[in-house]
């Protein structure tokens, strides 16, 4: 029988298939009533097949439960199509209805709770869903040209993400020019092959747009894989690490509805795979280091050597797996002529993967190691005239304005990292807060709660080192992953001075990071507290709980306010 969670990794991946198929985002309204009729027959026929079968009564129930919030969702984008086609403001009435949205999400939340009597397996498991929801709703209602970074467009002179796909697509190789010179033809390949592999096979399908230059709209559902399978692998992490259902399902809250992670969703750049691959390290680490045998570490040397194949920057991990895989080699170095083998299994499978498109750029072309495409001085985003105690330490007038400025405006632009990078994970590269009445009343206060999340994130890691629950080795990996990728990032905004390179997607895995160790410390006090108070205890749970589940109504409205503003 398949487990839930390889369940929710093809329900990750035939989902936005389903997307791409039937949901049309040129259209005023993305689901045609042919299309929508499809979809709920499919449903109607999967739940009756479940009938049929006489599976269990909790695996036909999930299968309800998870078909009921995906014809909500449906609904939901029929709805904010009509109220965009609406003249005038209407402020007040979608404020209305944005409150009605969320009274809706929380009484489903508790009724949830109440029936599994607290926060079970089928709730985590539903929250996953409800993430995966989430990003289909983005998807589907935002434009794919809008909040991108460094895409440019499907066309020949173009170059860029975009213009990369298109020169592998169209001429069947790597770009022949010097990828100094044009922008970000620098990357590895891997996650443009994946992209002309799918545009191929949707071609093939007679799914693609006429227009080349609409095919960014079919794009979007690679990043929406991803995103969704992400999410799961965050949870085996958590299963990883025997956290609670209570701790698992924390982490789902902040770490599915940080409003820069949907966004990420939609991304056309090689971020959302390579974030991935990274989390992908981190699981399959783990889970060698438990049982250390050649087939984990060979998933360990490809899950590394394709995110480096996708973005070099991946290889931030490295030095954190490096660290465990010696750590457990030492612990049984009895077998080492065993853990020998295994190392050099792991080197002849990585490093070739990961590093022969640098090697074949340098020879070729001279480009130098962890070559990153320079934004000229004169650029509009430069902000090389502040020095480094600004850029730590300088807040005035950085919350003037709570989206991030991406020009320098009326002698003020955006450059101290920690204000920026909390403005990044909260509104992307985009100011959609101030264009309606219900993103402008939303939009501030989940700023002002994604600044307290940062910097309980930061506590988190300090408290969690002094919580003795036996996982020694997960606190070390995981504050290593994050001092690294930390101090990449600060270096990175240090030498590269521009606004851009303030962006959250360059730390999103130290991010997902600091999102497991805020619920493994927060539950590991929570128990503390407990063995002293019983009472303690339950209040502590009470509001450990409430306030993720808060955190994950308060982003849906959001984004369900920013989509009906959008063009």
């Amino acid at each position: 029988m398949m487990k839930r969670e390889n369940k929710l990794i093809v329900a990750a991946v035939v989902l936005p298939l389903l997307v791409g198929a039937f949901f049309d985002q040129k259209s005023a309204y993305k689901l045609s009533i042919m299309h929508f009729l499809v979809l709920t027959t499919l449903m109607i026929t999967f739940n009756g097949m479940l009938l049929l079968q006489r599976k269990d009564w909790q695996e036909r129930k999930l299968a309800l439960q998870c078909s009921g919030m995906f014809f909500f969702t449906i609904c939901l984008i029929r709805c904010c199509c009509v109220l965009r086609g609406m003249e005038g403001d209407g402020g007040m009435l979608r404020i209305g209805l944005g409150v009605l949205l969320a009274l809706v999400l929380a009484a489903f939340f508790l009724l949830l709770i109440k029936s599994e009597k607290g926060i079970t397996e089928n709730v985590v498991t539903l929250v996953i869903f409800a993430a995966f929801l989430v990003r289909i709703f983005y998807v589907v209602m935002t434009p794919a040209y809008l909040f991108q970074n460094d895409t440019t467009d499907f066309y020949p002179d173009c170059y860029g993400h975009l213009g990369y796909v298109y020169q592998l697509f169209t001429y069947g190789r790597l770009p022949d020019v010097d990828p100094t010179t044009a922008y970000q033809l620098y990357h590895p390949p891997f996650h443009y092959v994946v992209s002309v592999v799918f545009l191929k096979a949707f071609g093939l399908l007679g799914l693609l747009p006429q227009e080349q230059l609409d095919w960014d709209e079919i794009l979007q559902v690679l990043p929406l894989i991803y995103t969704m399978v992400l999410l799961v692998y965050i949870d085996k992490i958590g299963k990883q690490m025997k956290l609670s259902c209570e701790a698992r399902f924390t982490v789902i809250c902040f770490a599915g509805f940080l409003p820069y992670s949907i966004m990420m969703s939609g991304a056309l750049n090689n971020d959302p795979l390579s974030v991935l691959l990274a989390v992908m390290c981190v699981y399959y680490t783990f889970s060698w280091y438990e049982n250390p045998h050649r087939k984990g570490i060979v998933k360990m040397a490809l899950c590394i050597g394709f995110a480096m194949m996708t973005k070099i920057s991946a290889a931030l991990v490295v030095p954190a797996m490096a660290a465990v895989m010696l750590q457990r080699a030492w612990k049984g170095r009895k077998q080492w002529k065993d853990y020998l083998k295994q190392f050099i299994c792991f080197g002849l499978a990585a490093f070739p993967l990961g590093m022969w498109h640098s090697v074949y750029c340098y020879v070729k072309w001279g480009m130098p190691f962890g070559y990153a495409y320079p934004v000229e001085p004169d650029a509009p985003s430069f902000i090389g005239m502040y020095d480094i105690r600004s850029r730590f330490l300088d807040f005035d007038r950085a919350f003037d304005f709570l989206a991030v400025s991406m020009y320098c405006m009326d002698g003020y632009a955006d450059h101290n990292i920690p204000a920026s990078l909390v403005k990044f994970a909260t509104f992307g590269e985009s100011a959609y807060y101030r264009t309606g009445r219900l993103t402008n009343i939303l939009g501030p206060g989940m700023f002002w709660a994604n600044m307290a999340l940062f910097l309980l994130m930061a506590a988190a890691f300090v408290v969690w080192c002094f919580i003795k629950d036996g996982r020694g080795m997960q606190k070390a990996f995981l504050l290593a992953v994050a001092s690294v990728s930390l101090y990449a990032y600060v270096k990175f905004c240090v030498k590269y001075t521009h606004i851009c390179s303030m962006n959250i997607r360059y730390i999103m895995v130290s991010v997902y990071a600091g999102f497991i160790v805020i619920a493994a410390a927060a539950f590991g006090l929570q128990e503390k507290i407990s063995e002293k108070s019983a009472a303690g205890g339950r209040i502590s749970k009470g509001i450990l709980l409430t306030v993720p589940v808060l955190y994950a109504l308060w982003a849906v409205v959001l984004k369900a306010g920013m989509a009906v503003v959008l063009p």
